[in-house]
This record gives structure tokens, sequence and C-alpha cells, in this order.
């Protein structure tokens, strides 16, 4: 594909998130949207509408058969992201699947041994930075890694709450704890302890985890759907820390806290704002500029987030869910 050529985009599903994404991207140069699909026409047309979409669809299929979309974005929930995402790459579709990929390991590792079979480009959906912070040695060897994150989720958000819609605090907020920690650790703790809740309904509602690393590095991560947790991410060195502001997964504030003398510290912050106005979702623009620059250079994957480290992360999950006793449906 040449530099300069358009993507078109095709939006599988039109719920919120497909909105919030199409209206993040949509600044973007080379980007172009080519047509929606929903599981009725309704919905469809209605996404179509708000977003200038020329093409409306009631199947799936027919979006990812359509020969002028190259690339498929998927945001229905969490259960079917791995049937949707094989249909689009089955299709010949570059695809953006949103987080998570899938519900465990063994479907991701599926995902991407079929994306690089059809030779294209696959990514999840999660917003990465201060890898170079951690590159320039800022703040010496980093020896822990703290992320929290929780909302008091309404209970009356179906999907959030049951466990055949996916639903519980680590695909939906956990999983971002995790990406903060194998971004400084990479994916292979030597050990992982959880201590989590299910509630009757058999989803996590909140968990504590802690993971051990070699050279006596670890992380502790906290997630609820309870109550509000500060939405930050602190990663400590022997020289300083790196403090992430809340809401970390959007940060637009990053301090370096560095030791200058007993008892003594002294701090920078970097503010990096997202577009104005943010609506909480302007982060995929970024997300958004990441794809398009990866399959415009011909790469099969990002730069900034691997498929392997999608697929560590997930390998991590599937861990702690069996700790905590957690099974979804498609681990039958």
């Amino acid at each position: 594909m040449a530099e300069t050529s358009s993507l078109r985009w095709g939006f599988l599903g039109c719920g919120r998130i497909s909105h919030a994404f199409a209206g993040a991207i949509k600044p973007l140069e080379h980007v172009t949207f080519q047509a929606c699909a929903a599981r009725s026409l309704e919905s469809a047309q209605q996404f179509a509408n708000a977003h200038g979409i020329a093409r409306a669809y009631d199947s799936y299929e027919a979006l990812c058969s359509d020969p002028e979309v190259d690339v498929v974005y998927i945001g229905t929930l969490h259960p079917w992201h791995c049937e949707h995402a094989t249909l689009a790459l089955n299709h010949g579709k570059h695809v953006l699947v949103e987080k998570p990929m899938a519900m465990n390991a063994k479907q991701s590792a599926s995902l991407i041994a079929l994306a690089r079979e059809k030779k294209r480009f696959l990514m999840e959906g999660i917003i990465r930075f201060v890898r170079k912070l951690l590159a320039d040695n800022e703040i010496g060897e980093v020896r822990h890694v703290h992320a929290e994150i929780g909302y008091p989720f309404p209970q009356d958000e179906a999907r959030l709450w049951k466990n055949e819609l996916g639903g519980g605090g680590l695909l939906d907020i956990g999983i971002y704890t995790l990406a903060f920690t194998t971004m400084v650790f990479g994916t292979k703790p030597e050990k992982v302890t959880s201590a989590g809740t299910l509630n009757d309904g058999g989803v996590d509602i909140h968990n504590s985890v802690t993971l051990q690393y070699t050279d006596q590095r670890f992380a502790t991560i906290e997630y609820s759907m309870l109550v509000q947790l500060s939405e930050t991410v602190t990663i400590s060195g022997t020289t300083g820390r790196i403090h992430i502001h809340t809401p970390a997964h959007l940060a637009t504030e990053v301090s370096v806290i560095r030791s200058v003398g007993p008892g003594q510290e002294e701090a920078t912050t970097k503010t990096f704002p997202w577009p104005d106005p943010d609506n909480g979702y302007s982060g995929f623009l970024h997300e958004g500029e990441a794809v398009t620059k990866a399959i415009q250079s011909e790469k099969l994957e990002a730069d900034e987030y691997s498929l392997e480290e999608s697929l560590g992360i997930m390998t991590i999950m599937d861990k702690i869910r069996e700790d905590i006793s957690l099974a979804y449906p498609a681990d039958a």
C-alpha cells in the first residue's frame, strides 16, 4: 500500500465504543469511513448517518465481504471479539479489535496465527506510552510497579455484570493495569497470586494481584467495579519513580520524581494534552494513528504494541482467572 493511500474503515458493531472510536479518528489524514454493520439495519443506518458513512449493513458477513473495506474495527461485546476478528481476517481484512482481543489465551493465539497466515495486520486496542523514560534510565533500575483502577459501575449496565456477556472487572478495566505492568517488566512473571471476589452472577467485582519477576522485581495491581480507585500508576526505581497521573490509561500528565539527596526529591512533570475537547476517548486518535502508520508501512503489527504482548497479557489473565475460579463459556 502506498504511503499516501487512504485506509478505508469498516465498523463491525455500532455501539457506544464504536461511536467513540469513529469520532476520535475522524480528523486523521488518510482515513475514510467506508461502511458499518450492526445486528439491525436501523442501528447501522443511525451509525452511518452520525458519521457520514455511505454503506450500512445488517450483516457482519456483508461488511467483511465488502471489497472496498481495508480495515475492520471490532467494537462488539467481549465474547464475540474472537469470532468477529476471525471473520474479518478470513475475508482478507486488517483488524483492530477492541480490548480484550479474545476471552482467553487459546483464542488469542488462534487469532494471531490466522493473522500471520493471512498476512494481515492485527492489533488489540490498548494505548501505550512512558517507554522512552524507562529506556533512558530516568529512575535507575526499576523494581516495582503499582497500578490501580476502579469505578462504581452502574448495576443496570448488563454487559458488565453478566458472565455470559464477558462481564467482570479483569476483562474490562483490570487489563489496563496489566498492560502497564508488562510494558515495564514483560509478560513472563515467575509467580502470579490473586485475591479476588466473584459476585453471585459469576463475575469478578474486585481483585488484588501480585506479580513476581526475576531479579527482585514485582508488581501490585488492583481493580474494582464497586468503588472509585485513583487510576494512577507508579513505577519505582533505585533512583526515583515515574508517576502517571489519573486517568492513567488516558493520562495528560507524567511526573518523574528523582532522589537528589537524603530525604530530598525533585519532580518534573510533562503534559501532553489530548485533542480538545476531550470526551474521555480521545486517546483513540493515537491508536488510529498507530494502525494507519503500520498498515501504510506494510507491517502486520504495531511497533507500539506487539501481538506477543497481547498474548502474554491474556496468558497472565488466564492465570488470574484460574486463581479466583472465574470461568467463561468460551473456556469450555
